[in-house]
């Protein structure tokens, strides 16, 4: 060909199969795949690692609960829900002031959220309208009200393997001040934050 020809178009010759004109050919192959299809793909993708994910969490990590009845307030209210860690309690020890979830000693059948008050080794002693922890007065600023009136100025020393607890509205609990302490392997999990209500999200 006499004269000047130009170069190819980069970007065309990129875009187009070797040997195929940059114009386009009625029988050249589709190189693109549809997108409706690719995006189902993708979907459908996600669901089958989300999904596992998400009943590996629930089974072994993480749990929901839901609040029933008035022993926490003002902490935690009742029909709220809360996030429990399962993990960590097996891992590290449960410690003063956790919230904790665990099996009732009454009734293994039913779960029970408390504070946690005093772990082995404390000794407490409930005296008038105060929690007295190795013998000091231990502040409280998370108690709707707090009145002792069953057993004041009794000593307890918390065993090995048990750990001593609370519910935060005192008239209302049932708690350790009734059956006693609670064996460290009836914890089912450590409460994380509060999931609902959304507006109220709180991370313990």
């Amino acid at each position: 060909m006499n004269g000047f020809e130009s170069p190819p178009d980069p970007l065309e010759s990129t875009s187009t199969p070797s040997g195929t004109s940059a114009s386009g050919d009625s029988h050249a192959p589709h190189s693109r795949q549809n997108p409706f299809r690719r995006l189902a793909l993708e979907v459908l993708l996600v669901l089958c690692i989300a999904f596992p994910l998400a009943l590996l969490l629930h089974t072994f990590v993480t749990q929901v609960y839901a609040i029933s009845g008035h022993s926490m307030e003002p902490t935690l209210f009742d029909g709220e829900r809360v996030m429990v860690d399962k993990i960590s309690p097996a891992l590290v020890k449960v410690d003063r002031g956790d919230l904790v979830i665990f099996s009732s000693p009454e009734d293994s059948s039913k779960n029970l959220i408390k504070r946690v008050i005093a772990i082995p080794g404390d000794t407490i002693e409930l005296i008038g309208e105060k929690v007295h922890l190795n013998g000091k007065p231990l502040t409280e600023d998370y108690t709707r009200r707090v009145i002792f009136p069953q057993r004041p100025g009794e000593s307890l020393l918390v065993e090995e393997g048990t750990m001593f607890v609370l519910g935060d509205n005192r008239p209302q609990s049932r708690d350790s001040r009734d059956f006693g302490v609670v064996p460290l392997e009836n914890v089912k999990g450590k409460v994380l934050l509060r999931l609902w209500p959304l507006d109220n999200l709180t991370l313990f």
